[in-house]
């Protein structure tokens, strides 16, 4: 007999991993697969998070992890390839060489940042390159900010670094209109028509941004407003998705297909690390309340079919046909349940209390 677990959660971030712990202390059956490095890599330390402010990253997700083996939850260190459902309600989740069946699965899959070809860039890129200050705005304010990007996003974000620094920069070639521009004279944001190319650093510190035509821009930090797109495609092959990939969700993390849910960046692109988190516990329940549901119907439906089963059962043993209880009542009860007129009917006197329809005959 296959093995089959409650859940199956695809992503070992913050998200996946908090789902896991609290499926795990409800006692269900869990598996996380692990497929190596998340957004959260590509910064040095973590913070935003309370309890955990200035922490490693890597730190962050070895506490996690143990934790999260403290109630039987096994952490596969394998990427899911895909997933289907199966008519009986249940999933089959492709990894390596080997398939995982599952009642539910939790994508905590994330996001990707896509970055334009940058010459300088170290592999802890958040270092230099910035996506959010809420996160590391702290770090750097009142420093000598350069913004570019996507144009759709980077009007946006020049505003919104600029609650951090009053020294700030736009460097695109587009077109932005004069109701842009006039938005950004206000705040006193420089717009420098060129494209980044690179990042000039003086030992592990940036001080500089290379530009297409040449030019070299002096600053203490760099911000992208860059285009974000789902980690996986496992979220479009098994439910409604944005036009980012990402998943639609539900206020609880429901998708649309009934077992599959959606965690953390998997479903929401402005998720720091506290709300993936807060995502991955809140999904717990709702998780644990539909295998609840399932186990209901199924019983529910063992209870009829053996109900079924012990009806013909003894109709067997007892060799009675089996008629249906209207085709002996008074012909009174008949007139008035208005039931249809059937052959054999005409000739029978007033004093006949029963009829009998044509096709069938009486039990001896």
């Amino acid at each position: 007999m296959e093995r089959v677990v409650d859940a199956a959660i695809v992503g070992a971030g913050v998200a996946g991993l908090s789902a896991a712990l609290f499926l795990g202390r409800a006692g269900r059956s869990v598996i996380v697969f692990d497929g190596g490095r998340t957004r959260i890599d590509s910064v040095e330390e973590v913070r935003e998070y309370l309890g955990v402010d200035g922490l490693a990253p890597q730190e962050l997700l070895s506490r996690a992890r143990a934790e999260v083996h403290r109630y039987g939850i096994e952490i596969r260190r394998q990427r899911v390839a895909s997933a289907t459902s199966r008519p009986d309600g249940l999933f089959e989740v492709y990894h390596g060489n080997s398939v995982a069946i599952a009642r539910t699965v939790v994508l905590a899959t994330g996001l990707i940042d896509k970055l334009p070809p940058l010459s300088g860039l170290p592999k802890a890129w958040g270092r230099d390159l910035r996506v959010c200050p809420c996160f590391d705005g702290y770090e750097v304010q009142g420093k000598r900010f350069v913004v570019f990007g996507v144009p759709e996003r980077l009007v946006h974000m020049a505003s919104w670094v600029w609650m951090w620094s009053r020294d700030v920069t736009v460097v695109s070639e587009h077109a932005f209109t004069d109701v842009v521009l006039d938005r950004l004279r206000l705040l006193d944001i420089e717009v420098i028509a060129d494209e980044v190319t690179g990042l000039v650093h003086n030992g592990e510190r940036l001080e500089a941004l290379m530009t297409r035509k040449g030019n070299s821009i002096a600053c203490d930090a760099a911000w992208i407003a860059a285009e974000m797109v789902a980690a996986s495609e496992l979220a479009a092959s098994l439910c409604d998705v944005d036009d980012m990939g990402l998943a639609r969700v539900d206020g609880v993390g429901r998708t649309s297909r009934p077992g599959i849910f959606a965690v953390g960046n998997a479903a929401d692109p402005a998720a720091h690390l506290a709300h993936a988190a807060a995502a991955g516990t809140n999904v717990g329940p709702h998780v644990v309340m539909y295998l609840l549901d399932r186990e209901i119907e199924r019983r529910t439906a063992s209870q009829k079919n053996a109900e079924w089963a012990d009806f013909q059962k003894a109709n067997h043993e007892n060799r009675q046909p089996l008629i249906p209880h209207t085709l002996f009542l008074p012909l009174r009860d008949l007139k008035r349940r208005n039931l249809p007129r059937m052959r054999g009917l005409r000739g029978l006197g007033r004093r006949s209390r029963t009829f009998q329809c044509s096709g069938h005959r009486r039990a001896p």
